[in-house]
């Protein structure tokens, strides 16, 4: 029998490679995540081209001139959000491109670790792990993902505009008067996170749909108050002006109208068959997004309403798809045994296990591909030239058919405990508290 300190001083040595392990794990992680930021077909650094634009639209504005008449010198780029988020921009007047550009990049960086930490802590707590080792193995593989790197290379908004929507549904979740104001003010900055109104109105969250409505309105009469003429030309004129925004069949552009855009190319793609599409992808999505709502995964509605707002848009960069990465953990979660929602038709609850190893091999899918940037070794001319062969098709169209297959497909997890397994007591929940 062996005796006690040679069992305490196993027992240390188990935890001394647990830890060497999982520090291996997490620095492999990183210097892959390096290697694919500096090996694929197109690198993620931009030299913050959209911030760029912000900084110098700012300053233009501030000196006198209209707003939405700026370009960035030897560019064909301007200014193309609402007025109200010129207003929220100004300070970036106070400081220099350099210093904005740091700036923005350690705020991405904060809420790519606070937003993680969300989504990946709840999982690992009741999949029995450490949260601390799955945050620190997930938040590589996310900043490696192709919407969050390019984000981050052209210095855009849109981490910031997932901290909103995150802030309201967690304020949602504690019961918070002000949950929906979040929600308003990115509308009232990127109209697209308008779509999540939509979702509050149809889980009958009044309270927060009213409030989000109201912080928009509110935003935006804001800035008519400071700015009327340029508020008037962009509601009146710009906000019509898609070719501002850059060509729909861009390789960049992942919407349904991006999609049936490059099949058109050269030519015009049919704007009523586009409507169809985006009335059945909303029909869809929000039909599922309400009845995850009612099972108690809010998470899944919320990603799904995220994902819709993503193929709907007439744009949707790549650097616009961050819902990809929630629906992703979800995958995560059912991979180690979530339960699924009785809504799930019951021959796939019935086959638990094969369940399980689908959603492990879709989320091995999806890192592969938004790592890759599998579109761009398609068409690296980023929609200058079209392939009209099935490889180029489904290659170039990789990123919105795969929101499309997780419109249908991403599973919705139950609610209530489950008895049989111990380590799974709690809820899927959306918050780390």
């Amino acid at each position: 029998m062996r005796s006690l300190p040679a069992q305490v001083g196993s027992s240390r040595g188990a935890v001394v490679v647990r830890l060497a392990v999982r520090v291996a794990v997490v620095c492999a992680l990183s210097v892959a995540g390096w290697i694919v930021t500096h090996q694929v077909a197109k690198p993620p650094w931009h030299h913050y081209f959209d911030l760029r634009v912000y900084h110098g639209a700012v300053e233009w504005w501030l000196a006198g001139d209209p707003l939405y008449s700026f370009l960035l010198p030897h560019t064909r780029y301007g200014f193309t959000y609402p007025p109200f988020a010129a207003v929220v921009m100004t300070p970036l007047a106070a400081v220099s491109e350099p210093v904005a550009g740091l700036l923005a990049t350690v705020a991405s960086a904060v809420v790519v670790g606070v937003t993680t930490w969300w989504l990946m802590a709840p999982v690992a707590r009741r999949a029995g792990w450490s949260p601390w080792y799955a945050v620190g193995i997930a938040i590589p593989v996310i900043v490696v993902s192709d919407p969050v790197r390019e984000t981050i290379g052209f210095g855009q908004v849109n981490l910031f505009i997932v901290a909103l929507v995150v802030a309201d549904v967690v304020a949602l979740r504690r019961g918070g008067r002000w949950a929906g104001l979040g929600i308003g003010l990115a509308a009232a900055v990127k109209l697209t996170p308008a779509v999540f109104v939509l979702y509050l109105v149809l889980t009958r969250r009044w309270r927060a749909a009213a409030v989000a409505v109201g912080a928009c309105v509110a935003a935006t009469g804001l800035a008519f108050v400071v700015a009327p003429n340029t508020s008037l030309q962009f509601w009146t004129e710009t906000v019509w002006e898609t070719s501002r925004v850059g060509r729909l069949d861009k390789t960049s552009n992942q919407s349904l109208l991006g999609m049936l855009a490059r099949l058109a190319a050269p030519g015009a793609p049919s704007r009523l068959l586009w409507a169809l599409l985006v009335v059945g992808v909303l029909v869809v999505t929000m039909r599922r997004a309400v009845r995850a709502y009612r099972q108690g995964d809010d998470l899944v509605g919320i990603t799904l309403t995220g994902l819709a707002g993503c193929l709907v848009s007439p744009i949707s960069w790549t650097h616009h798809l961050y819902w990809v990465v929630p629906a992703a953990v979800v995958l995560v979660d059912v991979a180690a045994g979530a339960r699924l929602s009785d809504t799930t038709p019951w021959w796939v609850r019935a086959h638990e296990r094969a369940v399980a190893r689908s959603a492990a091999a879709a989320v091995w899918a999806m890192v592969a591909v938004f790592w890759s940037g599998l579109i761009w070794y398609v068409d690296p001319t980023n929609g200058v030239h079209h392939r009209k062969d099935l490889w180029g098709v489904l290659g170039e169209d990789t990123y919105g058919l795969l929101m499309i297959a997780l419109m249908f497909l991403l599973p919705v997890r139950a609610s209530a405990p489950d008895p049989a397994r111990p380590i799974r007591q709690e809820a899927p929940a959306l918050v780390a508290d």
